[in-house]
């Protein structure tokens, strides 16, 4: 295991896909005339704060390959099993397997929670029931 690096770990990798996403999953919404410049506005920053993520760590990657001499991956990659193919397409890149691995770890959640969901679904479990509300509570379900 190895401290992350800011700005490529799932999260954020998470974070720039689903902001660069948002443009293209509005564009039915603007089709069917649903869309406002008030969720445009909010795709539009968002978007922003993606490139402006993307763009960071693409030059941390230069200063980092700068401040090492320009070394070859392997030298300090922390996935080097991943360093081998990644080498040969990436030779400049310092970052390029650990946003690989990034890449990597969050596909397989993704499809963890697709499968778990589709089990879930359609597996026949059991479906979840509300638990009862304690006595005296039922205005809340009245809106009062």
């Amino acid at each position: 295991m190895f401290a992350g690096l800011p700005g490529i770990g799932v999260g954020t990798l998470f974070y720039v896909l689903i902001a660069v996403w948002m443009p293209i999953r509005e564009l039915p919404a603007v089709v069917l005339g649903r869309s406002s410049w008030a969720r445009w506005r909010v795709i539009g920053t968002q978007f922003v704060f993606a490139c402006g993520i993307v763009a960071s760590v693409a030059f941390a990657d230069r200063v980092v390959a700068w401040m090492l001499g320009a070394g070859s991956p392997r030298d300090v990659g922390p996935a080097r099993w991943l360093n081998d193919q990644l080498g040969l397409h990436a030779p400049k890149s310092i970052l390029a397997a650990p946003v690989t691995a990034s890449l990597i770890l969050l596909a397989g959640i993704l499809v963890t929670v697709e499968v778990v969901s589709l089990i879930r679904t359609f597996g026949g479990g059991r479906p979840r029931q509300a638990a009862p509300l304690a006595p005296g509570n039922e205005s809340v379900l009245d809106g009062n």
